[in-house]
């Protein structure tokens, strides 16, 4: 009977360990997310975008773990000419010399080799300037007051005609006669006379155009 309990004993110790050998083990790294997951942006050059690195641990018998490991992992980019990502921090940064679709990677050991997470990084295309060949002034017609609205009409190289009011700077010559709303065209009369309305647009290419047009003020 002694050397039945003692087996017995042998057993019951043996079992209670498993569990105590399984805790003892340190959680692996299973799988890293890149947040966030992806970017879109334009072609300008050193917009920024901070990355953050999640990691899942993972070990037998216990719920996965998760942790901010930004600063442990081993930051790349697929596509460095168009944008570089800092290393060690996770900060990518575009170079403005070429627009598409990359990859940012965060890597760092695992239990079986490397993990890596990654983002999908897209720089879209600069949007193709107007050619212009055209910028002109019309009245649209009066408020309440009396004041008198300008459009201001882009005529591109395609023929195409564009009301580009808003996007115009306004100027009047003589404000004695008149003044103007130079974000938005409107004219306001204060006493008999000329001037010259004239409107500057500038296009995506940096060019700009110019439009001007007399305005004769009776009363």
């Amino acid at each position: 009977m002694r050397v039945r309990s003692s087996w017995v004993g042998a057993m019951l110790l043996g079992g209670a360990l498993i569990p105590l050998t399984s805790c003892s083990v340190n959680p692996s790294l299973t799988s890293i997310t890149v947040s966030p997951a992806a970017v879109e942006t334009s072609m300008t050059t050193g917009l920024y975008i901070a990355f953050t690195a999640i990691g899942s641990y993972t070990r037998p018998g216990h719920a996965a773990v998760t942790k901010d490991i930004t600063d442990q992992v081993t930051w790349t980019s697929s596509w460095p000419q168009f944008v570089v990502v800092n290393s060690a921090t996770g900060i990518a940064t575009v170079t403005g010399y070429g627009s598409g679709v990359g990859a940012i990677n965060a890597a760092a050991p695992g239990f079986h080799g490397d993990i890596v997470g990654s983002a999908s990084f897209k720089i879209d295309p600069p949007t193709p300037a107007v050619a212009v060949r055209t910028l002109s002034l019309v009245p649209a017609g009066k408020d309440a007051s009396g004041a008198v609205q300008f459009k201001a009409i882009l005529k591109t190289g395609d023929g195409e005609s564009i009301d580009v009011t808003s996007q115009t700077s306004w100027v009047s010559t003589d404000n004695e006669v008149a003044t103007i709303d130079k974000a938005s065209g409107l004219v306001s009369t204060l006493a008999p006379g000329r001037t010259t309305i004239t409107a500057v647009y500038r296009n995506q290419d940096g060019t700009t155009a110019l439009g001007k047009t007399y305005f004769n003020v009776t009363r």
